[in-house]
């Protein structure tokens, strides 16, 4: 985390010019006594970073000055090389740009750094991905991309696809004014404003049509991607139904729940667990589909739906 701070440190001042602690402070999210620690570490490092006195003052980096990442430690460059997510450059055309731009960084460091980051590449690769992850084909991508690098409104209509066999009625589109794209695992959100200003969040694959238009918009300046993506995160989970339920697990299924209190062992392997599902139905099919290694104890309501669904499942077969 030191590292990438530094580096987002170095290139604010490179690319924005001039700042006060309190505008840099802000803009990495941390306090401007870690702010200035860090100034102070790129100046002992060889960055020629220099404060400017005054009501107009702040902290500014020579303008000639290009960094080459000669400061950070071995163990730092490793940090911001392993790890790239390479199914979110693909989907946006970068995979062969980071590429290139990794191999430039790497060059740009000392000898002895270097061996050091080309060792940690070839050694570890973070995969995000599940192996039963299904991919959603970002069909939009590139025109919402276009329009929230171009900051022009996008039209678009929206909805779940059409069940086989049934005409749909014809969806109304709408103008929106897109401000970002997340890409979460493997499914890409746009984040955009209605034209009535409130804010609304796209998932890509239930666009059914979307036209870049010729309309531009403004940018609001204190839109924070970042910080509205967490926002939004934390009330989509704080509104998700909840059913609360208590099982006995085998060991090896365990990884297919999500305790919410600390797991006690029970008798012979199996361990007693706390977890949180949407609805009974939901928490019928998880506990079904382990065979056998997952025992229902609490509520008696999902006991009773459990049985009877696999007294079907023993009739039918």
């Amino acid at each position: 985390m030191r590292a990438e701070r530094l580096l987002r440190l170095l290139l604010h001042l490179q690319t924005r010019g001039q700042s006060t602690v309190a505008q840099l402070s802000q803009a990495l999210e941390v306090s401007p006594r870690t702010v200035q620690r860090d100034l102070d570490s790129l100046s002992l490092a060889g960055v020629p970073v220099y404060s400017v006195r005054g009501r107009a003052g702040g902290w500014a980096i020579l303008p000639d000055y290009r960094s080459r990442l000669t400061g950070l430690t071995p163990s730092e460059v490793m940090s911001v090389f392993v790890g790239a997510t390479a199914h979110v450059l693909a989907d946006l055309g970068l995979d062969a740009s980071s590429e290139q731009a990794v191999s430039k960084l790497i060059a740009s460091l000392p000898e002895g750094t270097r061996r050091e980051a080309e060792y940690a590449r070839q050694r570890l690769l973070i995969d995000h991905a599940a192996w039963d992850d299904r991919r959603e084909t970002p069909r939009w991508l590139d025109l919402c991309r276009q329009s929230v690098w171009e900051e022009r409104r996008l039209q678009i209509t929206y909805g779940d696809p059409p069940e086989p066999g049934t005409t749909p009625p014809p969806a109304t589109p709408f103008l929106v004014e897109p401000l970002g794209l997340v890409a979460k695992a493997r499914t890409w959100y746009l984040v955009a404003a209605r034209t009535d200003g409130r804010l609304r969040t796209y998932r890509l694959g239930r666009l059914t049509s979307a036209a870049l238009t010729d309309e531009p918009f403004t940018r609001p300046p204190d839109f924070d991607l970042a910080a509205y993506w967490a926002d939004s995160q934390r009330e989509f989970l704080a509104g998700r139904p909840s059913y609360p339920i208590t099982l006995k697990v085998r060991a090896h299924a365990i990884r297919r729940f999500r305790p919410t209190e600390p797991m006690l062992p029970a008798e012979d392997g199996w361990w007693l667990i706390h977890t949180d599902l949407e609805n009974p139905h939901e928490a019928c099919a998880a506990v079904l589909a382990q065979a056998g290694a997952a025992q229902v104890l609490a509520p008696p309501e999902l006991i009773n739906l459990v049985r009877k669904a696999a007294q079907q499942i023993a009739k039918s077969h």
